[in-house]
């Protein structure tokens, strides 16, 4: 394995150019200053591998750190303690320093006076400074300095940048960063698995790369599916199943003159659904009625994270058309097709082999998939 190619092209893997931030602004609607749990990810700038490297082997996957690396670690567990001297209640619930970005999970145990987002600039901040000491040392001692960085307060985000440049420093973070929140009791143990699970991850994908193609035969909860895309997809912590009626329910009954894409009750869920995805949950839907067409449609033109059921078989020549290929190679798509789909069982009565029952069945599959615990899965070949 060329696991300097293997780096150099991870932002790729990853969905996201060098040009890119990997983060997206904070989300307008929540309050940073009531208790929640966050799943914070920091990435570096430029995706500069100084924190650490893997060691290579995903039986005992581990980082080692380096001496920034260490530091980050250590910061990120004295933050309890940094801000109870301050009177504030925040706790660690887990952490992974990866080579190139960093995962912490923070817990907001008490209301407080300021945003969740001044502890993590905190961080960012004191970890920037170290970075500067190490590798920066001739900089260090200026951009310390109090006129600096009150200069550097009143910035916007470009002028930071020129000013940096300006001088020959360049930063430790990416401006932002990302934060997942975490709403439901069995969402916190999966992201802490997540994030645990992180270093085995990177290791299977830079030395299997071909878990990012074609897999003829895998089982998952019991169901035999082909498979194609990016399968860590399944690991995500968070999965939403994206369902649609083809007309508009009245209670128990269908009202055959109304499609339900073209209800309000629609465009609401349309939304919900796509938010959901931007803030780090995988959809997933076989794509059949015109409802969850629309939402495929959607995620493969803002790229978003997509688990799509289909009812063709994935042959041993089988591609899927040019953008479903460019998402699974970015890793943003995984395109399973259950074995034997015909066979399921027939539906209300109707054949198995039906597109009612087909629709229904995928969708079953989607249901199953959307569970709460991480689904069991075996390669088989």
């Amino acid at each position: 394995m060329d696991w300097q190619a293997y780096w150099d092209n991870k932002r790729a893997a990853d969905g996201t150019s060098p040009s890119q931030s990997a983060h997206r602004k904070r989300k307008s609607w929540n309050d940073y200053t009531k208790c929640g749990i966050y799943h914070i990810t920091i990435v570096t700038h430029g995706r500069k591998r100084v924190f650490g490297e893997l060691n290579r082997d995903p039986q005992h996957p581990q980082v080692i750190l380096t001496e920034l690396g260490q530091y980050v670690n250590d910061q990120w567990l004295q933050i309890p303690e940094i801000q109870a001297a301050k009177g504030q209640r925040v706790s660690i619930l887990g952490h992974q320093v990866m080579p190139d970005h960093f995962h912490g999970i923070l817990r907001v145990d008490a209301p407080l006076p300021f945003s969740m987002g001044v502890i993590i600039r905190g961080f960012k901040g004191a970890c920037s400074n170290e970075y500067r000491r190490i590798y920066q040392p001739n900089l260090a001692d200026l951009l310390a300095r109090p006129d600096t960085q009150a200069r550097l307060e009143h910035m916007s985000h470009k002028q930071r940048e020129e000013y940096y440049a300006s001088i020959g420093a360049e930063p430790l973070f990416d401006d932002n960063y990302d934060d997942t929140i975490c709403y439901r009791n069995g969402q916190l143990a999966n992201i802490i698995r997540y994030v645990q699970d992180n270093p085995r991850r990177a290791i299977l994908r830079a030395m299997q790369p071909d878990f990012f193609k074609r897999i003829q035969h895998i089982t998952i909860d019991g169901v035999d599916f082909a498979a194609y895309g990016n399968l860590f997809l399944l690991r995500r912590p968070w999965k939403e199943q994206v369902f649609c009626h083809r007309w508009r329910m009245d209670g128990e009954k269908r009202d055959y003159s109304t499609p339900y894409e073209k209800t309000d009750e629609y465009q609401y869920q349309r939304s919900a659904w796509l938010q959901a995805a931007e803030d780090g949950a995988v959809l997933i839907t076989p794509g059949i009625s015109k409802g969850e067409q629309q939402l495929v449609k959607d995620c493969m033109e803002q790229e978003l994270p997509l688990i799509h059921l289909q009812s063709e078989p994935i042959g041993t020549n089988w591609h899927p058309e040019y953008k479903r290929y460019e998402l699974c190679a970015a890793g943003k798509l995984l395109i399973l097709s259950p074995w034997q789909l015909d066979d399921q069982g027939d539906v209300n009565g109707v054949p198995a082999d039906t597109a009612y029952s087909r629709f229904h069945n995928l969708n079953s599959f989607a249901d199953l998939l959307c569970r709460d615990s991480v689904p069991a899965m075996t390669i088989k070949r």
